[in-house]
């Protein structure tokens, strides 16, 4: 067994995955997918926030959705995923962070 076992999925979980897979969204959902980004890289989030957004944008990332990105309204399992984990951490976006955001480009 390898010493890392999480190897096989590195490649699905990176900046230049990631960048790829913004390309293909929406406005919206791309800014709320870099807020949460901003926060994971905050030391001052909590550790259960940073959970939270690990498993929401791994699945974002993952290339295997529950509808599938090229089907028409794909990105719609996407959007539901990112806004119920912003609905929950919302207290943790400030103004700040979506003007962040908002310059941020990817």
């Amino acid at each position: 067994m390898s010493g890392d076992r999480f190897a096989n999925f590195r490649r699905h979980y990176s900046d230049p995955a990631m960048r790829r897979k913004l390309g293909k969204l929406t406005d919206s959902l791309r800014e709320a997918a870099i807020i949460l980004l901003l926060l994971i890289r905050d030391p001052g989030t909590p550790p259960w926030i940073k959970l939270l957004i690990v498993g929401v944008l791994g699945y974002v990332i993952f290339p295997f959705d529950l509808l599938p990105d090229p089907m028409p309204f794909g990105f719609t399992d996407d959007f539901a995923a990112v806004s119920s984990v912003l609905f929950s951490i919302r207290e943790q976006i400030t103004d700040d962070l979506r003007q962040r955001a908002k310059k941020r480009r990817l």
